[in-house]
């Protein structure tokens, strides 16, 4: 798409992810540098392994193991990729998940985990690499959200509310770090074909493209190019605060 993103370090959460693996290949094809915090090492060898097969250049990839949610542990590895790197133009945090359960009957180690990694690894995350981009005088940072924050859906209780605090942190913080050059913004993927959203598909495909204006639900595809369109200083330099729906035109 040449959207200007050559030689920009990416720092991505969630890369072992659907999204987060399309994110990523996608920031390799305009010729960034993509560094990935994770969890699991065999998951990390298979994210390159995707990244050859899709004929993108796993070089281009690096990672680090780290704990989102140990803050002294995120602080070590940010400082190491500053002193790699040198400097962090685009954040992405894509890390969460997603469990339809009951919320009268959630015990409180499941409520604690549910906000743990859809809101508190964001704030930690982004907090961490703040410093960075305060240094360097710019930097743009992309929340991935979920339309669950703000339209109707069973049995997501905590985390539809977990993802409305990512929305109010996203809007809030933008207005903090304006004027040091930082933009922040959100999207709001809507149904999207991953295995987190395989259970929702089974049971509800037919009602579900029945919602959906264009009759059918997305692709980690194009979460990811709004994800770089975002990132982008040549085609989003004044775009800020914002969340960006991408949901087909969900109905409900």
């Amino acid at each position: 798409m040449n959207l200007d993103l050559k030689n920009k370090i990416v720092l991505l959460t969630g890369g072992t992810g659907e999204i987060g693996k399309q994110i990523c290949l996608d920031f390799i094809q305009e010729d960034a540098r993509v560094i990935c915090l994770y969890r699991n090492e065999e998951k990390f060898k298979l994210l390159k392994n995707w990244i050859d097969e899709k004929k993108g250049n796993s070089e281009q990839v690096f990672g680090y193991k780290c704990d989102l949610l140990n803050k002294d542990m995120l602080q070590k590895t940010v400082s190491e990729i500053e002193t790699e790197f040198k400097r962090i133009d685009v954040l992405v945090n894509c890390a969460g998940q997603a469990a339809e359960y009951p919320f009268a009957m959630m015990e409180e180690r499941h409520l604690h985990d549910m906000i743990d990694q859809n809101f508190l690894t964001v704030m930690l995350v982004t907090q961490s690499v703040l410093k960075t981009m305060f240094r360097q005088k710019s930097g743009a940072i992309v929340n991935i959200s979920s339309v669950a924050s703000s339209k109707a859906g069973r049995g997501i209780v905590v985390y539809a509310s977990a993802k409305s605090a990512v929305d109010t942190f996203t809007r809030t913080l933008a207005q903090e770090v304006g004027k040091k050059n930082i933009r922040v913004n959100a999207i709001r993927p809507g149904a999207v074909k991953t295995p987190m959203s395989k259970a929702l598909e089974d049971r509800a495909s037919q009602k579900l493209n029945d919602q959906i204006i264009l009759g059918r639900i997305g692709t980690p595809e194009e979460i990811s190019k709004a994800v770089l369109f975002l990132s982008s200083e040549k085609t989003s330099s004044y775009i800020t605060g914002t969340t960006l729906d991408i949901d087909g035109g969900l109905m409900y």
